[in-house]
């Protein structure tokens, strides 16, 4: 059976990006946001279901049609690492620094990531807290608040945020470890409000609650190094 939901929000999450967010500097990105997104997406969406199936059912990992229902889990953070080390190594065949494709693509990451919380209406009704301002998900009716498109409206507010200040001087290194950290805090507070099975954190919560944290020192570490390089500039003249 066709997951018509599931295609319609990658195709969401590729073409919206390409139309509308122009990469910064252009020069790391020549061959376009599609062509030099797609082989992270799809290295992130491959690595991130085999390590989901490796956690959950390492039985799986020998049947093709299991490794396939990308619907039944997919580990975010490792599919993000995967995607980041692909971005990579292409930057580094082609002579670019990777922290400066990675930011550059970082603000389309971020669009491509809202569109697929957004189409959240087209998979699953975007399921949440109980709430009087929603609507009803797929086989449940009670009314739940939408938190996917929360989350992509929050997601959007950082790209836009990130790229301006990319465009007036914040260097790659900086605007690639705030994407992180960014999306790991939307995604640790977001999982408060998001169904799941058990009264504890679920391992993806507790993943994204640690990446935030070790993410934000390095934020930390990398705007006191500035600040010191800022004042030490402003003492020689």
């Amino acid at each position: 059976m066709i997951d018509f939901g599931l295609l319609a929000s990658i195709a969401f999450v590729l073409a919206i990006p390409a139309l509308f967010v122009r990469p910064f500097p252009p020069s790391a990105v020549p061959h376009g946001v599609i062509d030099t997104a797609l082989g992270a997406l799809a290295a992130g969406l491959i690595v991130g279901r085999l390590t989901s199936l490796a956690l959950d059912d390492p039985g799986s990992l020998t049947k093709l049609g299991d490794i396939l229902i990308i619907r039944s889990g997919v580990e975010f953070w490792p599919g993000v690492a995967a995607g980041l080390g692909w971005l990579a190594v292409g930057a580094r065949r082609e002579a670019t620094p990777a922290s400066v494709r990675i930011a550059a693509l970082a603000p389309a990451a971020l669009v491509g990531w809202a569109c697929y919380e957004a189409t959240c209406l087209l998979r699953d009704g975007c399921p949440g807290p109980a709430s009087q301002l929603g609507a009803h998900p797929d086989g449940l009716t009670t009314r739940m608040f939408p938190v996917g498109l929360a989350v992509a409206f929050a997601a959007m507010c950082v790209a836009c945020i990130l790229e301006r200040a990319h465009r007036r001087g914040l260097r790659s290194t900086q605007v690639g470890v705030m994407a992180v950290a960014s999306v790991a805090a939307i995604r640790s507070v977001a999982s408060i409000w998001l169904p799941h099975i058990g009264d504890g954190l679920t391992r993806q919560h507790k993943e994204s609650i640690a990446v935030f944290a070790v993410s934000s020192m390095a934020v930390a570490v990398m705007c006191r190094h500035r600040r010191r390089d800022v004042t030490q500039t402003a003492a020689s003249r």
